[in-house]
């Protein structure tokens, strides 16, 4: 299980990486309009534009496995969550509505550290967004240094 520490740092003010594969093992990278933990059901949401990123998007179906890594600007402390996507859909307006709210914050976060909206503004976006729900099965640590890549929690068969 995600702990509360983990999740808060999930639904807060991160850059996302989501990464999906095809059947012969090669990855494709997006990068993530917003996520969220659903404490209710132990899911991690993460928005995606499907336009911008199609290989991720295409190979993002249920079973496949993902990866998502997210990334405190400020200080680089940072987590890789993998997992079984569980369920891909179109985002609702809620979840659309979550993205571009995650957009605006991201560009000020960015912003406040030197790094301008024109810079950002082709890769996060807030416009054809879907749902990559998933079950995570192993968390890691990414924040640069020893313990990169140290794994906190595998909570399942990945």
């Amino acid at each position: 299980m995600i702990g509360a520490d983990v999740a808060a740092f999930i639904d807060g003010p991160v850059m996302i990486l989501v990464s999906t594969r095809n059947d012969e093992g090669r990855a494709f990278i997006a990068r993530g309009t917003g996520a969220r933990f659903d404490r209710a059901t132990g899911c991690i949401d993460v928005l995606v534009n499907s336009g911008l990123w199609p290989e991720v998007a295409g190979h993002a179906v249920p079973e496949a496995r993902i990866a998502v890594t997210v990334v405190r600007p400020g200080d680089y402390r940072a987590y890789q969550v993998k997992g079984r996507i569980c369920e891909v859909a179109a985002a609702s307006g809620a979840e659309q509505a979550r993205g571009r709210a995650y957009v605006e914050r991201m560009f000020d976060v960015m912003g406040d550290l030197g790094v301008n909206r024109v810079q950002l503004s082709h890769t996060l976006t807030d416009w054809d967004l879907v749902r990559f729900s998933f079950t995570p099965t192993d968390l890691f640590v990414q924040t640069p240094g020893p313990g990169a890549g140290a794994r906190l929690a595998q909570m399942g068969a990945s």
